[in-house]
């Protein structure tokens, strides 16, 4: 057995609380398939405390009768059976659970100015946005008498409202995973082993999760629900985040600001009468203009919050974006370290291999053709021998400033190692090639480093090979190399092709 059938099945360990006789009698006349007017005037004319409660509700401006309401029969006749049944069922309820009620600790008062505010709040916001229900106020009025009933029924149940203790999960979510029933199912079920029909206990069972609930009792859970959360922030809870979430949720029941604003007004109106009604005090209960000031206060927060949050966001763009450059610009000088010869600031040999291929790639896939050069200066060792090495790192600079004024943009004038260059000529059948080395021979030859008061000056023996004689990058590189060696072997400062029977 669950600890809920325990506490419905009221075996001795706990005392649930039970109507009062008149409000059973009420419950009994007017659950006949007819409801007879005459007996029900007689039952609730029968005690003049309950009748003058009744007419001075029937009276007041939330009905706004035309004429004076004198009697229980009159007020039956101009409001209706069920609207009656509901005002003296609402006096007999309370009246009898705030006197079962005797829990240390508990806020009755708050209790109860709560639950007449949410009930309400239920009962507009059912008329204004949603399918009209007459018995919505009275099951907003008892929407949380589970809490009520388990605060005193319950062990270690009031420790969920321990304001030291946070609570991890809302209350209905905490309350299944510590007793195994929440609020809402107690509420329910308690009340309908009072007789009250469904149209009251199925809206509060489901008031928490209004979508879950049969279709019939749908929009009454949420009116019961949207009622609750103004109760909350009428009576002290923080209006801010609440607020602007019940407002949305209203305005997707059709409600324009304005509306809601007239809304707030007359719920706080019509509960401040009610209250008195039921003689409960409306003390320390928030106007509806001071739910727009916190409102806007919060509001306020959020836009200095989000100014804030978009300072920060910019600031951190900003150190990023300058992160980033930082980060390009270290990685474009590791690139030239790692493709850049360091002396003569023209591309090494690892960066000719990987334009070598892409060279190759193109023209395989295009068409595209080109022709390879190797160069070789001639006797630099003795300059090296004869002046230093000094010497012949500025003729190796020199050298690379003038071949590359030698050269098209287009063209790759690489060091290849030591004094060797390489370039790549794109597009460049073996004629045009020639021409070029011919030109690059040429004015290496006529160039003139100054060192030391003297000039010194080298030649080149320049091989080449147009790619038409092989795909093939090593055999290629090999061709060029055989015709720069034969250059220097006949007689050094000149260009030799590749053989055309060596290049098959």
């Amino acid at each position: 057995m669950t600890l809920l059938d325990d506490i419905l099945q009221r075996n001795d360990s706990v005392r649930l609380p039970t109507p009062p006789a008149i409000a059973l009698r009420i419950l009994e006349v007017v659950s006949a398939d007819e409801v007879d007017f005459n007996q029900l005037s007689r039952i609730i004319t029968a005690d003049p405390a309950l009748t003058a409660r009744v007419l001075r509700v029937a009276n007041s401006p939330l009905f706004s009768p035309k004429a004076n309401v004198d009697s229980i029969a009159t007020a039956l006749t101009r409001l209706g059976s069920l609207q009656v049944t509901n005002i003296a069922l609402s006096f007999l309820l309370v009246q009898s659970l705030r006197a079962h009620s005797c829990h240390n600790g508990f806020d009755f008062t708050y209790f109860w100015k709560r639950s007449i505010t949410a009930a309400v709040a239920a009962d507009l916001i059912g008329r204004q946005c949603l399918s009209r229900n007459d018995n919505l106020f009275i099951a907003g009025l008892l929407h949380d008498i589970g809490i009520l009933v388990a605060f005193g029924l319950v062990p270690d149940y009031a420790a969920l409202f321990d304001g030291r203790i946070h609570r991890r999960l809302p209350l209905s979510q905490e309350e299944k995973e510590r007793f195994g029933f929440g609020h809402c199912q107690l509420g329910a079920e308690l009340l309908h082993s009072w007789h009250l029909p469904a149209a009251i206990t199925e809206p509060i069972r489901h008031h928490h999760q209004p979508d879950t609930a049969p279709a019939l009792w749908r929009d009454a859970a949420l009116a019961i629900q949207l009622g609750d959360r103004i109760a909350a922030v009428l009576h002290g809870k923080p209006a801010g985040p609440k607020l602007q979430a019940l407002r949305e949720t209203l305005q997707q029941q059709g409600l324009s600001e304005n509306d809601i604003d007239r809304l707030l007004q007359q719920i706080f109106r019509n509960s401040v009468r009610t209250l008195s009604f039921f003689e409960i005090p409306a003390d320390q209960m928030k106007t509806a203009e001071e739910l727009l000031q916190e409102a806007n206060q919060h509001l306020s927060q959020l836009n200095l919050c989000k100014r804030q949050l978009l300072d920060d966001a910019r600031l951190q763009q900003q150190d990023l974006l300058r992160q980033t450059e930082r980060l390009h610009a270290v990685n474009t000088e590791l690139s030239r370290l790692a493709f850049q010869d360091s002396l003569t600031g023209l591309y090494n040999l690892r960066y000719f291999h990987d334009h070598f291929d892409r060279e190759l790639a193109r023209a395989a896939r295009y068409g595209n053709h080109f022709s390879l050069i190797l160069l070789d200066l001639d006797e630099f060792k003795q300059v090296n021998d004869r002046h230093g090495h000094q010497a012949g790192d500025l003729v190796l600079q020199q050298i690379a400033r003038v071949a590359s004024l030698s050269l098209r943009d287009t063209d790759l004038l690489v060091r290849y190692g030591g004094e060797e260059f390489a370039v790549l000529l794109p597009q460049t059948d073996l004629a045009e090639a020639e021409v070029t080395a011919e030109r690059l021979r040429h004015h290496i030859a006529a160039c003139r480093c100054p060192w030391q008061g003297q000039e010194l000056q080298v030649t080149a023996s320049i091989g080449l090979v147009h790619s038409s004689a092989t795909a093939d990058k090593n055999r290629l590189i090999q061709l060029a190399d055989h015709a720069m060696y034969r250059a220097k072997t006949e007689g050094k400062n000149r260009v030799c092709r590749a053989r055309p029977a060596t290049a098959s």
